[in-house]
């Protein structure tokens, strides 16, 4: 549709998103601009907890290669 691969389209959505663009995702509808601030903050607290889980699993597997503090 764009002719960009989804590499490049996830990265364009994360400079908008830095820009300060209310786009957002879920499993349901995919990427989408909202503007409703309390959608907006649920998915901002969905995306912390997933980048702890991440955090926390890159950590193990460090630990478990040997390379963990």
């Amino acid at each position: 549709m764009t002719g960009l691969s989804g590499r490049e389209v996830r990265r364009e959505i994360e400079r908008e998103r830095r820009g300060g663009e209310l786009i957002i995702s879920d499993n349901k509808n995919g990427y989408y601009l909202t503007d409703d601030p309390a959608e907006a903050q649920r998915f901002a607290r969905s995306m912390r907890r997933r980048a702890l889980e991440i955090t926390r699993t890159a950590r193990a597997v460090e630990k478990a290669a040997g390379g963990g503090d």
